[in-house]
């Protein structure tokens, strides 16, 4: 996985968080120290997750190896679906009622940890392609910090005109890297 890879699953991957990043900068007035609260929870578990799913893929990596690219191909053309599927489903009073509160440290882990599984998921398919691990969770989660931190401000600027729509966007770029993956 080259350089350019790796950024495009970072922002692929953060487009959850930074869609939740929007809806708070909509909902409330946030300081800068709110600001950065929410983009270093974000890239913080956006940063872990994969890693963490790199190590417990590790066991596994031996037994697979011969399938890797078809692995790397099912589970990040899954999590490109499960995005794009995500689109359409329709918020719960209590999921809105999570994001007016985001700034809160509970609610900002619940959705932290909610909007990296997929990077979790990502993780594991780093076992079978080749890929420098330091490199790609630091990148990952510097992205995501980056555009949480700005989502915030664009969320106060454009109130909720974005919205889930660019998660269309990252579940197209994983599907189309999950094509890349097994074509290689």
């Amino acid at each position: 996985m080259n350089i350019f890879d790796i950024f495009l699953t970072g922002f692929s991957l953060s487009l959850d968080a930074v869609a939740i990043a929007v809806a708070a900068g909509a909902l409330h007035k946030i300081d800068l120290r709110h600001a950065v609260k929410i983009a270093v929870f974000f890239g913080g578990f956006q940063m872990f997750m994969p890693l963490i799913g790199w190590m417990a893929g590790l066991g596994w990596s031996g037994y697979l190896e011969s399938y890797g690219n078809m692995i790397g191909f099912v589970l990040l053309f899954a999590v490109g679906l499960k995005m794009l599927l995500e689109t359409f489903k329709k918020e719960t009073k209590e999921e809105v009622k999570q994001e007016k509160h985001l700034a809160e440290t509970k609610t900002l882990t619940i959705m932290a940890v909610a909007t990296s599984i997929d990077a979790l998921v990502v993780g594991i398919t780093f076992n079978f392609v080749p890929v420098n691990i330091p490199l790609a969770v630091g990148i990952i989660g510097a992205v995501t910090f980056v555009l949480s931190l700005a989502a915030v401000y664009i969320g106060e600027k454009f109130k909720r005109i974005i919205g889930k729509e660019i998660e269309w966007l990252g579940g197209l770029v994983l599907i189309g890297l999950s094509i890349k993956i097994l074509l290689s």
